[in-house]
């Protein structure tokens, strides 16, 4: 009887996910030398750290000037008696 090659199989299998996207050569271009920078067959193991690092916070928007200034509006009017 042959004994198999190879490695043994994983009891629970991995997820296949593919992620696919443009950048922009000026304002991405930080992005695009940190990924030229990796290392072949590294790339997958580098971004899961850059993700576990940070990455995968949710990301909020931004306030709206505009509502900002209005805020800030209101508060000083606040203090006022018409």
């Amino acid at each position: 009887m042959k004994k198999k090659r190879g490695r043994k199989p994983k009891t629970i299998r991995s997820v296949r996910i593919v992620l696919s996207g443009w950048l922009h050569p000026e304002f991405d271009a930080d992005i695009l030398a940190w990924l030229a920078s990796i290392p072949k067959g590294q790339r997958m193991n580098t971004l899961k750290t850059a993700l576990r690092s940070g990455g995968m916070l949710k990301q909020t928007s931004p306030v709206e000037p505009e509502d900002d200034t209005r805020q800030a509006a209101n508060e000083i009017l606040g203090n006022w008696e018409f």
